[in-house]
This record gives C-alpha cells, structure tokens and sequence, in this order.
C-alpha cells in the first residue's frame, strides 16, 4: 500500500547524506535551514563592509515576529577591508536576538546597530576600531515610510524614539494580538472590567484610543547624554546637509474616504503633519499647519536654506488640489507656482501618491504635466524651459554644483537634449536602506552626486577616472560600490549557493558564504510556454520540470495562479535558489510534480479580474501539453492570497481540474472590507478602512464601490458559486489574517464534496512558524498525491 506523501513530508530526511554523491532534490529541510543576507553597506571612508548574514530559517529563538523573524536569524559581521583578520560580528547563542546594521557615522569610525528580541528592539553604538558596542535604553522606530536614525556628526546621532520596550509596527503586528487578546480575555474572565474595544467613525473618530508619542532625540555618543527635543508620532526625518535643522512628518487625525470619490489601497488613513525642528535650541515649529503632506518628498538643498514638500488641503485631492511647496530653514512656506503646468503624480501599484522634485543648485525643479500630457522637468516660474522626461525612473543628480539627471545609460546634462556626460550607474554604498522607499522616488541629489558611478565591471566617481575589474558574471549582482571608486561588493549565486565577495582591482575576496552544500541539488529544468491570451495576444508562461524528468514523459502538473501576473522572464520563485517560504515550487517539484505559473495580466481597471480565468489557464496547461511535457488531464490549482481567489474562481468555472488548493484567499469579497485582527484589538495602531476598501474598489478587485453595487461583489465572489464546486478543495486559512474559508467549506460540504479546512493558529497572511511551514508543504503534497495522483503512473 502506497505510504501517504504526508507521513512521508513528515519523517526525517537524514538519509540524505551531508555530500550527497548524486544530485538530489530540493526538499522542505533545504527550504527551512536556507540562509540569507539581508543590507550591506560600506563605510564613508572605505575601511569596512557590513554584512547583515541571516542564519539557517529554523534556528531563530522565537517567531513571534512573524514577517520580522529574520532579523532575530541575523549576526551582523563588518569586516575590514585592508586586512584579513576574522570580521567584528555580532551574535547571540541560540539566536534569541539578532543584530541589524544602521548608518556609518560620517567619518567611518562608527556604527549605529540594532538588537532585536522577541519582544523588543534597542540601539547602540559599535566602534569600529575596538569592536565595542554600547546599548543605550531607546527603543528606534524604524519605517519603511522613511528615515528614522541619522548621524549629525562622528559624534551625534539624531533619531526618533518610541516608547521603551514598544517596538515598531512591523515588530509587533506578529505577536501583539495574542497579548492584547489574553489581556482582554482576562478582563472578561475577571468580572470586573469591559473587556470591549470601541473603534468610532464620523465626526467622533478622533475620539479612538492614541498610541503614545515617540520622542525626537540628540545623543552625544561619547557621552551618552541624550537631549530629548519634541514629541509626536514620526515616520521621516530628514536633517538638512549642515546638520542644523531636521525636518520631520508624523501621522495626525484620522481621515475617512470622500463617499463622492474612488478610493485608493494607497490612501492616506491619517492626515501627514510637516514640523521642523532647530536642533541646538530645541525650536519646533510648524510650517504648512493647514495642509495635508505627501509620503516620500522631503528634499534638501545642498545649501541648507530650503527644502520642497508636496501638500493638499485635507480632503483634497493630490491629483487635483496638491502644489509643490519650498520652506526654508526659518519655516517660511512658498508656494510654487507651475501655471499653465499641473504637478506630475507619479502612482505605486497600490495608488499611494507620490510627487517628484529635487533642486538645480537653489532652484527648485519639479516633474509637471503639460496640457496635452506630456511629463516633463521644470523649474517653476519658467515653463518654457520645460525639459522631457525619457525614463519614468530617471532622477536629478548634483553634478559640478548643477542638475543632471541619471537614466538606464548614464548620467545625462540636464537639457532639452540631455548630451551624455558620464556611462553607467550611480551606486551607493548602501545608506539607501536608511531613508526607506523616498529613497527611491525622490533621492538627494547630493547624495545622488557623491555615489559611485558602476558600468560594468568600471568604477570612477563622476568625471573621474574609470578603475576596471575583472567583469562579473551573469550569476553576479552588484550589493555596494566603495565610496571611492576601487571596490565593489557583489553576490554571486550558483545552484543556490552564494557567496559575498570584496571585488577590487587587486582580487576577489570573499566574505560570506551562504547555503554551502546546495550544489547537490538537481533543480530541474525551466521551460518557457508560448500560448495566445484572451485577445491573441502573445504571453509566455513558465514550467518547472522536475528533476531527473525523462523525455517524452508527461506529467501531472500544479498550476500556480496570480490574477495580474506576466512574467517576461522566468519567475525567480521558479529557479535554482528559490526560498519563498509559502507553497515553493521547488519542494513540489522535488516531489515529482510539474509546476506552471501562468501569465495571466489584467488590463487597467479590469472590473471582473477572474471572469474567463479557467479557459485562460487552461490555455496554458494545453501548450504545456502540446510540448509533450505535462499530461493536460491531470491538472491541479494553487493559489494563494488573490491567487487564492484565482483559484477558486477557475473551479467555479470547469470540472476539469483534478484538485485545487487555495490559501488565505477570498471566496467572498465583501470580506475583504473587514478589519484584521490587530487592528480590531488595537485601535491605537490606526483604522485601515480606507486602505481595505481601496482594494476592492480600486485596488486587485477593483469591482467598485460595495456600499453602492453590493451585489457586484456577489457576481464575483466563489462562494456564491459553490453549487459549481466540483474540484476537491483545500481551504487553508490563519487566525492572525481574516479567516474566510469557513463559509465556503460549511456550502461545500452541505453537499457533500471532498473538500477539506486547514486553520493555522499563531499566523498572519503569510506563515513564519516552521513547523506549520512543514506541515502546510506535507498537507498540499498529500492532496495532490490523493486527488491528482502520484507523479509516476
């Protein structure tokens, strides 16, 4: 009797040997003892690289953190560049805490370094010469919003700090639900309080319960005396290049979506509050207190007076009533005037707004739409010497005291017909992780101005003389590049193994190596899939074929599902080194099974993004087929989130999948407007409404308005299709996400139909615990083996 592929997933692996003598495939203990490296950064003066080396997955001393763990799995090691003694690391035994880097100060000679714990995260100070680190008592608040640590000088650090032992919002959306629900059910158990949560809405929702300030703080590293300056509930900071000022956005009064106006997932749940603070007095003032302020725009001179910011009147629209504002270091506020242009608003994937702007010289020169929608750069006040934007991603550059602007070939004059002035791309040495995603959109062009400019394997800083190394490879990408031009910090990656390397002119150094023993690993084979999509258009889909698959065998195949995906290349979840922790092809495909992830793009707005989707699959599945390489009738679906929508939208549509496996998906899209877990417990934390309704409105659904055309969310809804549910399902859901499958289990099985509910406890929307990662592997690949059959006939 065949043994059941769950036991199997289950039993242990140590028949593998450690120098396996054939190849072997990738397996769930590959996926879960997989290391990594997390921000690499080189210092001001070029002495020492940082690298944050993320341990073997299943090593950590606690996953509470959930989408954090693996900062509790990282040792920090800096490593000195001029010699090869062993590096200074950072480590805990047991990883009961990890070690994450923060900015050099600016004479290289210093570290700001971070302790992250199970519950807690705190600052210190690791000097480089003596390998010594000092822990001071604040808990840093860290954003992916913006810059939240910086140095003012080799001996002063500004930063903004929360309350102690209360961690940033990434930290503890893993672990503070089950806390406040025990809290709250200890109440209720007492007798003698309301264990009750109250989240208004209207003209009372200012009346929610608040978080608690953070505190903006000067510290004398060589003292260790703090001056703490203002206080507020800060995402960004930004000190001016002199180190005076710092000029800072924090969240302020909730705002509520317009019910006359489409809403955005990227749409700001509070109003953005502009302070400016004067650092040796400690003056805080307030410029622009009536308007509401852009993520991602707070831009400096280089010399000090003035920076821009984008801003709305609250309730505005930044499409329709934004303007770019300068503000100088006195607080001064001036509007600029671009008439007859519109300011350009340049939109993420999930709508949040963002204006682009930067400075030539003291002049301001901001990104405007012209009359006929044409984007351009202009300096306001002179329309006419609008320059065309080429590139969507082309930025200013400080180049000889003057604008110029960076694009995919190099360094361009800032002109009508931008002449190139330098080839390649400016590389950092790693503080862009400081400033969060405005790095990004709208870098300094100071700081653009001081990177090292890469083409290929050539270094030089802007009009410098070029250094060449011996040329990278294709499996090599660039980390960091020496702020001096003379080294470069790469990964090179081969069969899943990877190494970090010192590249100078002299040799290749290496400095880290990761996932030693991975050459073992047969990883199969990749295949492209040409097929038509729905209007004849040509798409590519991508195949995993197993290892050791002989030719002319068909096999069963497992089709990955992702509404709006289009890969042009293959998907690296698919190739050798793919660690993506929730059902990883690879361990399926070390199973035996084929794995398709089908191109399946969405034109813009797209009202009824799964109508149709099972033929579209299907036409896929039957290329693969025509290629000799899957059986197209053994066919099952995978999906997870709006992949998990996919999923079970395709099988309300065909009877010829031989199973389905959906996880943490929406089988009733009005459910998609529920508040999580953590925001129910902890209205403190904000209320996300917006942001939820946003996704159906606009957002992957973009169905429409549910208070206004309910029923248009019924149409697409799976669960109001159960009667069409043929396909052996599993549902598999999380406690610390919205739980959604329970319904459409309870229809399915009202019928009677072979379909099973799998909760995950402790979880959010993607799973941390390896236990339940081993698990959740075990139980898809026993339901392929029980409903699409074992991989061999």
């Amino acid at each position: 009797m065949r043994r059941s592929l769950l036991a199997l997933a289950l039993a242990t692996t140590a028949a593998w040997p450690v120098a396996a003598q054939t190849p072997r495939p990738f397996s769930i203990d590959d996926l879960l003892t997989h290391e990594d490296i997390g921000t690499t950064r080189i210092s001001p003066d070029g002495a020492w690289v940082s690298i944050e080396h993320q341990r073997p997955y299943d090593q950590a001393g606690s996953y509470d953190l959930s989408t954090m763990v693996n900062a509790m799995l990282t040792d920090l090691e800096v490593h000195r560049v001029a010699q090869d003694r062993a590096p200074i690391r950072l480590a805990a035994p047991g990883h009961e805490a990890g070690h994450l880097s923060g900015p050099f100060s600016p004479d290289g000679a210093r570290m700001a370094v971070f302790r992250v714990t199970a519950d807690d995260l705190q600052l210190g100070v690791l000097t480089l010469e003596t390998g010594e680190t000092a822990w001071y008592p604040f808990t840093p608040e860290m954003s992916q919003f913006g810059q939240t640590v910086a140095w003012r000088s080799p001996t002063e650090m500004v930063f903004v700090a929360r309350p102690r032992h209360d961690p940033p919002v990434a930290m503890r959306v893993g672990f503070k639900v089950q806390k406040r629900v025990e809290q709250l059910w200890r109440t209720a158990a007492s007798g003698h309080g309301s264990s009750a949560v109250y989240i208004p809405s209207g003209q009372n929702r200012q009346s929610r319960t608040r978080a608690e300030p953070s505190t903006l703080i000067v510290l004398d590293v060589i003292t260790g005396a703090p001056r703490l300056l203002a206080r507020g509930e800060w995402f960004d900071l930004r000190l001016s290049p002199d180190g005076v000022h710092a000029a800072l956005l924090e969240d302020a009064e909730d705002l509520q979506p317009r019910p006359d106006r489409p809403v955005r997932v990227g749409d700001p749940i509070r109003r953005r509050r502009l302070s400016l603070v004067e650092l040796d007095t400690g003056v805080v003032r307030s410029p622009l207190p009536d308007q509401d302020l852009a993520m991602y725009l707070l831009t400096w001179s280089s010399a000090s007076d003035a920076f821009i910011v984008f801003g709305r009147p609250p309730g505005g629209d930044f499409d329709e009533d934004g303007q770019f504002w300068t503000v100088s270091s006195n607080g001064r506020a001036r509007p600029l005037d671009l008439r007859p242009l519109k300011p350009w608003i340049q939109r993420t994937w999930d709508g949040v707004a963002i204006p682009l702007a930067s400075w030539d010289g003291r002049r301001p020169i901001v990104q405007a739409r012209t009359a006929d929608g044409a984007r351009v750069w202009v300096t306001p006040g002179s329309a006419s010497s609008a320059i065309p934007v080429k590139e969507p991603s082309e930025r200013i550059v400080e180049f000889h005291g003057r604008a110029a602007i960076q694009r995919a070939d190099g360094v361009h004059g800032f002109t009508s017909d931008g002449p190139l002035l330098a080839r390649g791309q400016l590389r950092d040495q790693g503080q862009t992780h400081d400033m969060g995603n405005p790095a990004r959109w709208n870098p300094s062009p100071r700081d653009m101005g001081q990177r090292t400019l890469v083409d290929q394997a050539c270094l030089s800083r802007l009009s410098g003389t070029p250094a060449c190394l011996t040329p990278l490879n294709s499996e090599e990408v660039v980390l960091a590049a020496s702020p001096h031009a003379d080294f470069l910090v790469t990964r090179h990656t081969s069969q899943g193994e990877s190494e970090v390397r010192l590249r100078s002119t002299k040799a290749i150094k290496p400095l880290v190596a990761l996932n030693e023993g991975w050459s073992d690993i047969d990883w199969g084979r990749v295949v492209p899939v040409p097929h038509p999509g729905p209007a004849g258009e040509a798409l590519t889909s991508w195949l995993l074929l197993p290892p050791g698959t002989a030719p002319g065998e068909r096999l069963p195949v497992v089709v990955e599902v992702y509404p709006g995906t289009a890969p042009r290349s293959a998907p690296s979840a698919l190739l050798p080194g793919g660690t993506r922790m929730q059902n990883n092809p690879a361990v399926i495909a070390g199973a035996g099974y084929a794995v398709l992830i089908v191109s399946l793009p969405l034109a813009p707005g797209e009202r009824q993004p799964a109508a149709g989707i099972a033929d579209r699959i299907l036409v896929a599945v039957d290329a693969a087929g025509d290629l000799g390489l899957v059986d197209p009738g053994r066919v099952a679906l995978i999906g997870h989130s709006f992949g998990g929508y996919g999923v079970l939208s395709a099988v309300t549509q065909s009877d010829r999948f031989s199973a389905v496996i959906a996880s943490n998906g929406y089988p009733d899209l009005s459910l998609s407007l529920q508040l999580p877990p953590f925001f129910r417990v902890a209205p403190e934390e904000g209320v996300p409404v917006g942001q939820l309704i946003g996704w159906g409105e606009t957002g992957q659904a973009s169905i429409g308005d549910f208070a206004a055309a309910p029923e248009a969310y019924v149409e697409a809804s799976p669960l109001y299709k159960a009667e069409a549910i043929r396909t052996p399902a599993l549902l598999i859901e999380s406690d610390l996400d919205n739980q959604r499958m329970s319904t459409l289990f309870s229809a399915l099985y009202r019928r009677n139909r072979e379909a099973g509910l799998l909760t995950y406890f402790g979880e959010g929307h993607t799973y941390a615990s390896p236990g339940n990662l081993r698990d959740l592997h075990a139980r898809i690949l026993d339901w392929l083996a029980r409903y699409l059959g074992p991989p061999s006939p």
